[in-house]
């Protein structure tokens, strides 16, 4: 599917939203914005080109016109249509990359609870596709409802109620991908594993507790986060092993137990392996509690 793609901070940032109901015979303006025009059409067909290229955004259908390029409509109304519409722009750079993608893998990204910096991110936004309606009209309705009686103060939430409608797009057009299976099951692998951390790992038992084989389930989560089973698992016992010897009193060989490590040596290898510390060289850098 062709999306956009939004590298986030900065956010996207909405101007307006609108509505509007066109009797039969309407033809769109011929126009070139300075922001992005997200088009939903409730009712009817809109007929739109851009760029030279016909779009025939029917009802429960979604467009995205970008800035710069030239949008018109292409011909008349056939009946009664409704559309919604979004202006927003996009203050980040370099703009918005319009790419073909067919999967959405979820990397971890390293964190501590003690980050001063933003995190990167990213949103997708499909350039034409079908929508549910049923989600989409009251994010709608809302936003609508806040710019009536828009002020400086809700004007931030009138952002909010755009980065939410962005998320559900986002995750709707996951949800409806060729790879919606595998991402979920991926999502449930990753959950397994952190459920089951002070555990040992037992692929067998994640065989009968997810009803499908390791080597699919592995696969998934390798599409998913981009890590097998147990590279993953040793990313999170080594998060968790971070956060306890820099917030608690409990010791090194209890820490590795609670990480699921019934081996302090092994604890103590990959621990500097991934931290290039040993537990008790990071405990003593960056332990925030003072011990008697």
């Amino acid at each position: 599917m062709l999306v956009l793609e939004l590298h986030v901070p900065p956010p996207p940032m909405i101007a307006t939203v609108g509505h509007t109901l066109w009797p039969p015979g309407i033809v769109h303006a011929k126009r070139q914005l300075g922001a992005f025009d997200i088009i939903i059409c409730v009712k009817g067909t809109l007929y739109m080109e851009e760029d030279g290229i016909p779009y025939d955004i029917k009802e429960g259908m979604l467009l995205v016109l970008e800035p710069g390029k030239i949008h018109r409509g292409y011909r008349p109304t056939d009946t009664e249509t409704e559309v919604y519409w979004i202006h927003f722009q996009y203050p980040g750079s370099p703009p918005p990359a319009l790419i073909d993608k067919t999967n959405w893998p979820q990397p971890l990204l390293n964190r501590t609870d003690q980050d001063i910096e933003v995190h990167p991110g990213m949103v997708d936004i499909p350039k034409f596709t079908t929508i549910d309606l049923r989600s989409i009209l009251p994010m709608l309705t809302e936003m609508l409802h806040v710019l009536s009686m828009l002020s400086a103060s809700r004007s931030y939430e009138l952002q909010i109620l755009f980065g939410r409608f962005l998320l559900e797009l986002q995750y709707s057009m996951r949800n409806h991908s060729p790879q919606a299976r595998s991402l979920s099951l991926g999502e449930q692998v990753a959950a397994y594993l952190t459920e089951h951390l002070e555990q040992p790992f037992d692929s067998t038992g994640m065989e009968n507790d997810l009803h499908y084989h390791f080597d699919y389930l592995a696969r998934c989560l390798k599409q998913y986060s981009g890590m097998s089973p147990m590279q993953y698992r040793h990313h999170l016992q080594i998060e968790r092993a971070k956060q306890l010897l820099a917030h608690s009193e409990l010791s090194i060989i209890q820490i590795g137990s609670r990480c699921g490590f019934s081996d302090n040596n092994y604890f103590t290898r990959l621990f500097k392996r991934h931290t290039s510390f040993t537990p008790g060289a990071y405990r003593k850098r960056y332990q925030f509690i003072e011990m008697d």
